[in-house]
């Protein structure tokens, strides 16, 4: 759109329209993923630490391991670029935005020892995901199906996101003594937490052009 002022001076206006996709390069993009996760990670770590409340002496910070956290943090940002990057597989440079996230990761591994882990975590979750036929072939993250016989009308879900879930938690505080008497509350919270994040993260990717 142009615009003419009493000067006769010619000025390129350009406006973005409310829900239209935004182009932006992939590093901007990566730098967004990454910190969008890292976010929707702590959130969902702090309801976990909440967690620790019911344990004997109460809340406590010390429950969870600085290493466990880091291994839940990586395996938390992996399984979300990865669905993020299933849903993205129209973008043209969607091959150069994958490697320029992972070259990110790289270096967090590095950061935080953790090469070898971030490797088996990737190479596990994406088999996970391709061999989920319900996400695969028709978008379905999540279903409840039933309620749990022993608890009432608690539901029951299953499908990839539960999967993932479940996946990251064994992964991280699965050997965690000090947990066990919450673990199943913990998995509620991170199933819940992880469901929202994919919601959460699906909306915000599906508006960029990787150019």
């Amino acid at each position: 759109m142009t615009d003419t002022n009493s000067n006769s001076e010619t000025h390129d206006i350009h406006t973005i329209t409310y829900g239209s996709r935004i182009d932006t390069d992939a590093q901007t993009m990566v730098d967004g993923m990454i910190e969008l996760f890292n976010d929707l990670c702590d959130m969902a770590l702090s309801r976990v630490y909440n967690r620790t409340r019911a344990l004997d002496g109460g809340f406590d910070f010390n429950a969870l391991r600085s290493e466990e956290i880091s291994r839940f943090k990586i395996t938390w940002v992996i399984s979300l670029a990865e669905l993020m990057f299933f849903s993205m597989q129209n973008q043209p440079r969607i091959d150069h935005l994958r490697d320029t996230f992972y070259d990110e990761m790289s270096f967090e591994a590095t950061e935080r020892t953790l090469n070898t882990f971030v490797s088996t975590a990737l190479t596990l979750i994406q088999e996970t995901i391709r061999a989920d036929k319900d996400f695969v072939d028709n978008e379905v993250f999540n279903i409840t199906t039933a309620n749990h016989p022993e608890s009432g009308d608690a539901p029951r879900n299953r499908g990839l996101g539960p999967k993932l879930a479940h996946m990251i938690l064994e992964n991280t505080f699965r050997k965690n003594p000090v947990l066990q008497p919450v673990y199943e509350e913990i998995q509620k919270v991170v199933e819940l937490e992880f469901n929202n994040a994919y919601g959460h993260c699906s909306i915000a990717c599906s508006k960029f052009n990787i150019v």
